[in-house]
């Protein structure tokens, strides 16, 4: 029985072998965190980045979101599409867009802090990536950090 079990484990480790090799390099890194993959390993990122809103809300206290906060759905291991893409058309230059997804922002962001919100940041965070180092780049030090946007959630009428 043991050398049945053996055997199998063999034709199982040799088929996935094969299967990452037909593949060429799809599913590497094995992970769509988008912070460290391109999808491909023979050019690896030189840079990351990723938008932060610094919200203010009604009492003054002041909260920070990235689009993974923004659904349940999302966590550490998901490429976060839904909160990438209601950020990314919420502060387009498009002034229709804005008139679009802004309101849903506020909406959605509201929901997640469970307060009326104040003001909105946009920030754009950017870092050098130097593979030879651990981790391959310092998080509390961007190398560039930009305001893209400063917006009322609820503008007077």
């Amino acid at each position: 029985m043991e050398a049945q079990e053996l055997r199998l484990a063999k034709y199982f480790t040799a088929g996935i072998s094969f299967l990452l090799i037909a593949l060429w390099g799809s599913l590497w890194p094995f992970t769509w965190w988008d912070m460290y993959s391109t999808g491909s390993p023979e050019k690896p990122p030189t840079e990351v980045s990723r938008i932060e809103l610094h919200i203010v809300d009604s009492t003054g206290e002041q909260h920070v979101l990235r689009p993974m906060d923004l659904y349940t759905l999302d966590d550490d291991t998901s490429n976060q599409v839904p909160g990438h893409r209601l950020m990314h058309n919420a502060l387009a230059d498009d002034a229709e867009q804005q008139a679009i997804y802004r309101p849903y922002l506020i909406q959605q962001i509201e929901f997640v802090l469970d307060t009326q919100i104040e003001q909105v940041e946009a920030w754009h965070y950017s870092w050098q990536v130097d593979f030879a180092q651990q981790p391959p780049i310092d998080i509390n030090q961007p190398a560039q950090t930009v305001l893209i946007e400063r917006f009322m959630a609820h503008p007077p009428d």
